[in-house]
């Protein structure tokens, strides 16, 4: 067969390309062969020594300051105000008068007080003293049994002998009168009319009786608890009218200036406290509110795993977002049981917020700073220690490569204990200075520097090197090969 000379040039192109190819697909085996080859490179070991140290556990979260002591403080009794003391800036002391409003009113209503009081106390007497009626009894009359006693004693029998005494009622005989010559005159009896019998007035006696009535006392004493209610009402009220600071603190905000009208709170003069919802914190709101940066605290969110790690009295560092070489020492208050308002619906992920307070000098810091929080949930000083890449496995049990001085190595189980953001506790298994192999850090498509073998060679090929493309061409397959001969056949005619 006649070859013409055009064929004979494509044969040889073709031929030319062939052995390219055979060429390319020995090298790629010689780079996949896993060791078995003899051409193959092994990469050097990465090892870790293990060491003593500290090791911190830590979790993070985000959140804003605010002041406990940060107060709104409102009149108890609105009206005009006659007088406002302080401005926006001003340093206040605990019962600083602040502002008053006109007190006409208020008065008015505890004189009225007074008054009802001082009534109903009147009333209260009248009723546990209570009705007295007055009655006059005759007494009975009591019987006559007296009479006259009876006169002297016995007379001599010649007529002669003492004379009896004379009872106190009777009255005696009078003696015969003598006769001058000598002879006793004969004697008359004397006759005394009786005297009438007196009859005695009748006797009387007053007897006087007092009545209460319980139910009318009850009824003034409720009376009287009233008035005095009333009475130390309308005394809060007036009170009401000064407004005094309920802490030391700043002034940060004044509502209304003198001549304005106010209203009241009907409660207390001041609410305290800064509220926090999840991360954010509000300031309080009222006619003046004070600030205090004194016991400072934050609010910060942490994720469901993070904040299941968070215990009360945990100690924690607070680094200002806006310094962030501003860096304070706090401690875990409390943990909310209850999720963050708005987290976990939908895909949102679910966070819980706690409650930190800050210790140190606060008195530059404001509320309403955001911060980011790191809180140690778990510490070992002076613990033997490797990097968490040299061991492999989770949990409390975990197994390492060590590596020997003479190149060997041995496959042992190492217990851990506080595992830390970037290194482990060792409790058993390893010794101080121990080497352990790291974990390699080869692509994941299995090759040693993560790209596919022939790549490198295309681009070459591509760039003007007539092998690199064919290493480029082996690498991807056969069939383009059979592309780039049929190209070669083309460009050949």
């Amino acid at each position: 067969m006649k070859v013409f000379p055009r064929r004979r040039g494509a044969v040889l192109v073709n031929s030319a390309l062939g052995v390219a190819l055979l060429g390319a697909a020995a090298l790629a085996y010689t780079v996949l062969d896993d060791g078995s080859g003899t051409t193959a490179a092994k990469a050097p070991v990465r090892t870790a020594t293990v060491t003593k140290g500290t090791v911190l556990a830590t979790v993070s979260g985000t959140g804003t300051l605010a002041s406990p002591t940060d107060a709104a403080q409102d009149f108890t009794t609105g009206g005009r105000l006659t007088a406002v003391k302080v401005a926006v800036g001003d340093q206040v002391t605990k019962g600083q008068v602040l502002a008053t409003v006109d007190t006409t009113a208020a008065q008015q209503q505890v004189d009225a007080a007074q008054a009802a009081l001082n009534t109903a106390s009147v009333n209260l007497t009248k009723a546990r003293a209570g009705v007295t009626t007055t009655t006059v009894q005759q007494l009975p009359a009591k019987a006559n049994g007296s009479s006259g006693s009876s006169g002297g004693g016995t007379s001599g029998a010649n007529g002669t002998g003492g004379t009896g005494s004379r009872g106190a009622g009777g009255s005696s005989a009078s003696a015969p009168a003598a006769d001058p010559s000598g002879q006793t005159a004969p004697s008359a009896q004397a006759t005394v009319p009786a005297a009438p019998v007196a009859v005695p007035e009748p006797q009387t006696t007053t007897i006087s009786t007092t009545k209460v009535d319980e139910a009318a006392v009850a009824q003034a004493e409720q009376q009287l608890a009233t008035a005095q209610t009333n009475l130390s009402n309308a005394q809060t009220a007036l009170a009401g009218t000064t407004l005094t600071a309920s802490v030391d603190g700043t002034v940060a905000s004044v509502a209304a200036k003198a001549g304005d009208t106010v209203g009241s709170t009907g409660g207390g003069s001041s609410t305290t406290g800064t509220k926090s919802t999840g991360s954010s914190a509000t300031a309080p709101s009222g006619f003046i509110v004070l600030t205090n940066p004194t016991g400072m605290q934050v609010t910060a969110n942490f994720s469901e795993l993070d904040s299941l790690k968070l215990k009360k009295g945990e100690a924690a560092t607070v680094t200002l977002n806006a310094q962030s070489d501003s860096k304070f020492n706090a401690s875990v208050l409390s943990v909310s049981p209850l999720p963050v308002s708005g987290s976990g619906g939908g895909a949102a992920a679910v966070q819980y917020s706690a409650t930190l307070q800050i210790s140190g000098d606060t008195s530059k810091l404001r509320t309403g700073l955001s911060a980011t929080v790191s809180v140690v949930t778990g510490e070992a000083d002076n613990a033997l220690s490797l990097p968490t890449s040299a061991l492999s496995g989770t949990g409390s049990s975990r197994t390492a490569t060590v590596v020997h001085q003479d190149g060997t190595t041995d496959r042992v189980t190492v217990e851990v204990g506080v595992e830390g953001d970037t290194t482990v506790q060792v409790l058993t298994g390893l010794n101080e200075g121990d080497k352990v192999e790291l974990a390699s850090t080869s692509g994941s498509n299995g090759f040693p520097n993560g790209s596919f073998p022939g790549a490198n060679g295309g681009q070459g090929g591509r760039n003007g090197g007539g092998a690199g493309a064919g290493a480029g061409v082996a690498g991807i397959g056969g069939g383009a090969a059979a592309g780039g001969a049929g190209a070669a056949r083309g460009g050949g005619r």
